[in-house]
């Protein structure tokens, strides 16, 4: 019998089995990967500049949301800053009772600057306090007619701390603890008004705190719209690339460079306009600082705060625009 003479070359079969050998994947390769997101990163920004004027008004809507709370930190930071410098000595008036005689007084001053956190005790009697009002009241005559002194006698202690929003509640303990004294009528502390200016600065940084939020909630709002239309002008081109095999994470890169570049170049203007306008403002500051005869410099963004504008601004924008673009490829499928 005759022998069946032996195939050469590849059949079907034999394509099949060797399939099982190929590598089903191949090496990364480091150099191609970042030349992909190299070009990719210069498609993206000639892209935007290929609209001018749409791409303008998108960076200067994220700049000018983002200068809002910017600004708003650095008026707190120099607020903040001015306050620091206030730091002064601070009197707890005590307001004796009058009927105390002036030996029961001086033994109470005695006493009061003998302890630690005061640093002296100041003794005016009746009659120096009546010599005072006088020349501030200027009714010397209707006073001089009274039959007795109606003032007290007055201690001024000054503590040792001195007063600032740190030690303000310190001294309110030391000053509570004087009004229990028995021979005390009246506690009066001279620091109420750095009270009111601790509670402004609170309100004024929970105020910037939320006004930033919703201000970044606008941001993603602003680049997730504009990626989306977007991806929505390149919807045949999506389609296309899904029809040759390509991977979502292929296809959302590019979209992905252009919420990079509108959140960076966003917060670049956002850092210039906080720059311009502390300049602006810096001349009338000054000489207002000059009448108060003070060394305060006005204070506006420094390198690290610019980074870290810069930082968050890039931020935003990619997250918008991973949301708008991972939400519009899953839609655009292939018929």
């Amino acid at each position: 019998m005759a022998q069946k003479p032996s195939q050469r070359g590849a059949t079907r079969a034999s394509v099949k089995a060797s399939k099982h050998h190929w590598p089903t994947r191949s090496r990364f390769n480091a150099s191609l990967y970042f030349q992909q997101h190299k070009t990719t990163l210069k498609e993206s920004f000639m892209r935007l500049l290929s609209y001018p004027l749409a791409s303008v008004m998108t960076v200067m809507v994220i700049a000018i949301a983002l200068s809002l709370p910017g600004g708003l930190y650095v008026a707190l930071k120099n607020v903040q800053t001015v306050t620091d410098q206030w730091e002064r000595q601070s009197v707890i008036t005590l307001y004796l009772f009058p009927n105390l005689e002036d030996t029961e007084a001086l033994a109470l001053s005695h006493q009061i600057s003998a302890q630690p956190d005061v640093a002296s005790v100041e003794y005016i009697s009746k009659e120096e306090g009546l010599r005072y009002f006088e020349r501030s009241s200027g009714y010397e005559q209707t006073l001089s007619s009274l039959s007795e002194n109606p003032l007290p006698i007055v201690l001024r202690v000054i503590p040792r701390e001195a007063v600032d929003v740190t030690t303000l509640s310190s001294l309110q303990t030391l000053r509570d603890e004087l009004a229990t004294k028995p021979e005390v009528d009246i506690a009066e502390l001279d620091a109420q008004w750095l009270q009111r200016l601790a509670n402004i600065l609170s309100f004024g940084q929970r105020f910037s705190y939320a006004l930033s939020v919703l201000l970044v909630i606008a941001v993603l709002l602003i680049v997730g719209n504009t990626i989306r239309v977007a991806v929505e002008s390149r919807r045949d081109e999506v389609l296309v690339m899904k029809l040759v095999g390509a991977t979502d994470a292929y296809i959302r890169r590019p979209f992905l460079y252009m919420g990079f570049w509108f959140g960076m170049l966003g917060g670049v203007f956002a850092s210039l306009c906080i720059l311009v306008l502390s300049w602006w403002v810096s001349a009338p500051a000054e000489r207002l600082i000059d009448l108060y005869q003070s060394d305060f410099q006005l204070q506006t963004f420094n390198a690290d705060e610019i980074v870290l504008c810069l930082t968050i601004s890039t931020f935003v924008g990619v997250v918008g625009a991973w949301i708008a673009v991972n939400r519009h490829i899953a839609n655009i499928e292939l018929q």
